[in-house]
């Protein structure tokens, strides 16, 4: 069962919003709520409207993830077949979002990152594979749920380019970004191991060669790169307790 007319206008409207975002909402909204913005720098200008435009799409397609997560119906890990709209529509919104990024990445070089552009390259290879069809929708909603720690990233960069890094709001920030980056990316890694049953019953392997490229090979490297982030995170806030 491929893309259906809702799913393509979905992602396509996804794609449209978050570059409006980006290029015509976030800068007339961050000059009214702060004065700074105005007078930084264009470089600093663009990284804030990128993180307002990721920040909006990580407050929906997390929400969506969460509320899936705690409410699943029958988005199970066992469940291999499934058509769950709310997966795969959050898969649409997900993936227009990745390539409008992936647009503001080639535009704009000062927002180009090599680890962050091969897990968004790897994000549209595997949303595709996991949403095109319906198909283990439990592992797509899995990735929607690592979205939730995405806005206490962004707000950490926000807050950090205005000048902001000594407020309670940054400091009290930070310690939110650790708990939900470790609870929504980290402590969610051994979930994928209840794909288990499915692999002894050879049941998985039936599901295509994308989507196998992507459980085992895409996920793994993305959990690294998780690690890696996570471990940064640790290191700034040891950085800032021991000053304090």
């Amino acid at each position: 069962m491929a893309y259906k007319l809702a799913h393509i206008l979905t992602i396509v409207s996804s794609l449209i919003f978050h570059l409006s975002i980006f290029r015509w909402i976030a800068a007339p909204v961050m000059k009214r709520i702060s004065s700074t913005f105005g007078k930084l720098t264009q470089k600093k200008q663009v990284v804030i409207t990128n993180s307002v435009m990721s920040l909006v799409h990580s407050v929906v397609v997390g929400g969506m993830g969460a509320y899936v997560f705690m409410y699943p119906g029958e988005v199970l890990p066992t469940k291999l077949w499934y058509d769950s709209p709310a997966v795969r529509y959050t898969g649409c919104i997900f993936l227009g979002y990745t390539v409008a990024d992936l647009l503001v990445m080639a535009t704009h070089p000062a927002q180009y990152d090599f680890m962050m552009l091969v897990h968004h390259l790897m994000s549209v290879f595997g949303i595709v594979a996991g949403t095109v069809v319906p198909v283990l929708p439990y592992c797509s909603n899995l990735v929607f749920l690592q979205e939730l720690s995405t806005p206490f990233v962004n707000l950490r960069i926000i807050l950090y380019e205005l000048g902001q890094k000594t407020s309670l709001l940054y400091k009290l920030n930070g310690v939110l970004m650790l708990v939900v980056f470790f609870s929504c990316r980290l402590a969610t890694i051994p979930l994928w191991f209840q794909l288990s049953p499915l692999m002894e019953t050879g049941e998985l392997y039936t599901v295509g060669t994308a989507l196998l490229i992507t459980i085992f090979g895409c996920m793994p490297v993305v959990s690294v790169f998780n690690l890696y982030w996570f471990s940064k995170m640790c290191k700034g806030a040891y950085r800032i307790l021991s000053r304090g």
